[in-house]
């Protein structure tokens, strides 16, 4: 009878569970963590986005990076747009295939290099064949953008990575204009622009301001841990099955002796 409790094989099963368990309430505590997470971006996107504009020298330039706490803020810069286009492949938008477009804006007055996300374009024919923008609009401009920066924490996210692509990944933004800015005046990160005056002909299609949804992280934690409560549940059945079995043959085997 006591087989059933302190057996080898009670004991197997019983480290199995144990080590389920853990598993479980680990991966659970990661997708909690990973919940908290994402509500700390959403306050600071739900504070953000309804602010009022504010000016780009306010937050950012070439001396000093947009703080975490200051991402998609809105801004205000003025400037004059730099010959030439550039293009960041693996971009959606309502599931089509396409491209960022990137300009340059020399910001006035200072000077100063800003890259501007200047909306997506969809790609003329396959998904990897270079499409050709309208070029911005020209003389001096004022537009108004939401911040980004060039670290991981504006990476591009799953809504905007097309995983069918036939390239290996999506490029990001932020690893672009890392790879290709020179001059020693650029700004410390980039915009993401919603609007220009003069607005200019057959612009690309500035991007939509991003959702702000609690993702699926907290059905994914209360997931792990009810597995892990399964386990324990599992272990508790199966051993009192056993003791009550081998109860039941120490009995039968008692009166079989009398």
């Amino acid at each position: 009878m006591w087989r059933a409790i302190f057996g080898p094989k009670a004991l197997a099963l019983s480290l199995i569970a144990v080590l389920a368990i853990a598993v479980c309430v680990d991966l659970g505590r990661w997708q909690w963590t990973r919940k908290e997470a994402v509500a700390q971006i959403n306050r600071v996107l739900s504070t953000n986005l309804k602010s009022p504009p504010t000016e780009l020298n306010e937050i950012m330039s070439a001396k000093v990076s947009p703080k975490r706490s200051e991402r998609w803020r809105r801004v205000v810069v003025s400037g004059t747009y730099l010959p030439g286009t550039d293009y960041v492949r693996g971009r959606s938008y309502h599931a089509k295939f396409g491209y960022a477009v990137l300009s340059v804006l020399q910001v006035s007055p200072g000077g100063e290099f800003l890259w501007v996300d200047r909306g997506w374009i969809a790609a003329p024919g396959r998904a990897t064949q270079l499409p050709i923008a309208p070029p911005p609009p020209g003389g001096v401009v004022r537009i108004l953008a939401r911040v980004r920066g060039l670290d991981s924490l504006d990476s591009s996210g799953i809504g905007g990575a097309l995983f069918a692509l036939p390239f290996k990944h999506p490029e990001r933004i932020s690893t672009y204009i890392l790879q290709h800015r020179s001059a020693k005046t650029t700004v410390n990160g980039y915009v993401e622009m919603i609007a220009s005056t003069p607005a200019g002909l057959n612009q690309p299609v500035p991007l939509d301001a991003p959702d702000i949804t609690p993702g699926p992280h907290f059905a994914y934690a209360v997931q792990w841990f009810l597995f892990a409560l399964l386990f324990l549940i599992g272990r508790y059945l199966i051993g009192r099955d056993e003791y009550l079995s081998g109860r039941k043959e120490n009995e039968t085997t008692q009166r079989s002796a009398n």
